[in-house]
């Protein structure tokens, strides 16, 4: 009894040895990239400086695989690393397309002469950037971008209020201040200069003192030197005298 056993397991045996070994063989041997290839990518998104034929260009040039082989993971990382590319998102659609959701990125300021600023406070070098958007102009040392952001957009609200807008930042390389502001009807913005130490209160000494003189004139100013201890230098356009004026305790 126990021999014909033994021999119905090793007659099972065999085959199933067998099977397992021509399935490793098939499985070896076979091209999943053959099967459901992508016929279809589908793009969903609202496009303002992206070309949506150019980025279907880029999704099918890192296509490699069918349905089933797709790296969506690799995909992504290679659209998210076009310039005006914010976010997204990659899955399949069976049968045999890829649904794409992409993101723009939202600019809110040029930086520097090369690049710009988004939205989410993320520096961005886009290939051609257009001068003709109407945009502050940030230009500062390398990695101080979120500060001078924010340091715009307090001055901003103020200036606003004022009836005036602040269309340029500067921080030097010896982290001295300066601004330049358009005055509602004027030709040429008016700069404001700061300095290195103390630019906030400046800024709040400026905003204090020309809040107060409705009847003052600055379309014909040049310059607003506030580097003082007590006060601040004017110099008119096309005029190389100045107005000083004290306005108490900076």
């Amino acid at each position: 009894m126990e021999r014909v056993v033994s021999i119905k397991r090793r007659l099972i045996f065999v085959p199933v040895m067998a099977a397992l070994l021509l399935s490793g063989w098939w499985l070896s041997e076979f091209n999943f990239n053959d099967i459901a290839p992508i016929e279809n990518v589908e793009i969903e998104g609202e496009f303002e400086k992206i070309a949506h034929d150019d980025f279907r260009d880029e999704v099918v040039a890192v296509i490699d695989g069918g349905y089933f082989a797709l790296d969506l993971g690799a995909i992504k990382t290679t659209l998210m690393a076009l310039p005006w590319v914010d976010d997204v998102s990659v899955r399949r659609q069976w049968p045999s397309s890829l649904h794409i959701k992409v993101t723009e990125k939202r600019a809110v300021a040029y930086w520097n002469d090369d690049a710009m600023i988004s939205d989410r406070g993320e520096v961005f070098k886009p290939a051609v950037i257009s001068d003709n958007r109407a945009l502050p102009r940030l230009k500062g040392p390398k990695g101080l971008h979120n500060k001078m952001w924010q340091f715009l957009l307090a001055a901003n609200k103020d200036f606003s209020a004022m009836g005036f807008e602040v269309v340029e930042l500067n921080l030097n390389d010896r982290r001295a201040w300066s601004l330049q502001f358009l005055v509602k009807d004027a030709a040429d913005n008016v700069e404001l200069k700061l300095g290195r130490d103390h630019a906030e209160n400046r800024l709040a000494r400026f905003v204090r003192v020309f809040s107060n003189i409705e009847a003052l004139n600055l379309k014909n100013i040049e310059t607003i030197d506030l580097r003082y201890p007590n006060g601040f230098a004017m110099r008119e356009k096309n005029n190389n005298a100045s107005k000083n004026a004290l306005v108490g305790e900076a």
